[in-house]
């Protein structure tokens, strides 16, 4: 790996590596902390799959680029890719992770604060080749196939055996709520087909959430992970805002943070009606994610990033995470 990070910094004005060290991760790639003879720096080695095709390495990259632009400082900047090694580095950033227990609406107002200056009318602009989010969705019939989709998958792709029990049996109840939901939503939406009005859209930092936030010394949050990010529906930010695991945003923020949101474009009472509309849609979205730990590509992923991790362990760990959601869901 030295040597590969050598390369990827060869053309930099850093000088000489001076040593590599792996940063903890609990995500989808391997991050070092590299120091070099001027300044320190993280490298990302980015996962490939034969079964996952998804340009990781060049979303991300060319998200922080943008982001440079309309948000910088937010976010690290990013400095050289090597695509053929699938290796990035990135301004370092000195910080610690925010527990759930200390979230304030000022942690709140930083995310809205990034989320605005990333879709002010100049910053569209300047992002109008970027492509698509991954699991783009700009209709309410596709947030639908999406969400149903992954549904199918964990009731097809999980081995019934012993070990896998407890996510078997969620899965089953999860298909038969997903089932009557994804009716009542259809029902309720107002032209379920229609695509979403360009104007509508937002440059969405995907997995947006304090799960992907660095709080620093000066008390300023600055955001990171963006290999899912491009052009979506803001109500889909905010189903994934309010429902990832790893840092619960609370519940009594969702209504101004939906607000806030909403203000950037010119209908925010649509967005407001379809984000309230989708939000247990994506509930059930994170559910899944929390169990896409028994699929194969997703758990070689995780051992990727974590080649010492005990999958036992997480796969309870994801399945007590995916029952604390769905008992949150909303009767039907």
């Amino acid at each position: 790996m030295d040597a590969r990070i050598a390369k990827l910094l060869a053309a930099m004005p850093v000088g000489a590596v001076r040593s590599v060290a792996a940063c903890a991760s609990s995500g989808n790639n391997r991050t070092y902390k590299v120091q070099t003879e001027h300044r320190t720096l993280a490298v990302k080695q980015y996962f490939r799959h034969g079964d996952d095709t998804r340009d990781r390495l060049g979303t991300e990259f060319g998200f922080l680029s943008f982001a440079a632009q309309a948000a910088p400082g937010c976010a690290p900047a990013p400095l050289s890719m090597d695509c053929e090694e699938s290796l990035a580095a990135y301004e370092f950033v000195e910080g610690r992770a925010l527990a759930a227990a200390e979230l304030q609406w000022t942690h709140v107002q930083a995310a809205i604060d990034f989320f605005l200056a990333l879709n002010t009318p100049q910053a569209r602009l300047l992002a109008k080749d970027l492509p698509p989010a991954s699991e783009a969705c700009f209709s309410v019939a596709g947030h639908l196939e999406l969400v149903g989709r992954r549904v199918a998958g964990l009731a097809a792709g999980i081995p019934d055996t012993v070990d896998n029990s407890a996510a078997v049996a969620l899965v089953q109840q999860l298909k038969t709520y997903w089932d009557a939901l994804a009716s009542r939503v259809l029902e309720s939406a107002v032209a379920p087909d229609v695509l979403l009005a360009p104007a509508q859209r937002c440059l969405s930092p995907s997995d947006f959430g304090f799960h992907n936030a660095l709080l620093q010394a000066d008390q300023r949050l600055r955001f990171l992970d963006f290999e899912y990010a491009g052009w979506d529906d803001p109500a889909k930010l905010v189903g994934d805002f309010f429902a990832q695991l790893a840092v619960p945003v609370p519940a009594e923020y969702f209504d101004r943070f939906v607000a806030a949101i909403a203000a950037a474009f010119t209908d925010p009472q649509a967005v407001i009606a379809r984000a309230n509309l989708l939000r247990p849609v994506y509930q059930v979205k994170w559910c899944c994610i929390a169990l896409n730990v028994f699929l194969p590509t997703h758990l070689a992923r995780r051992q990727f990033a974590n080649p010492g991790m005990d999958k036992a362990i997480l796969q309870r760990r994801q399945v007590a995470k995916a029952q604390s959601i769905f008992q949150s869901l909303p009767t039907l």
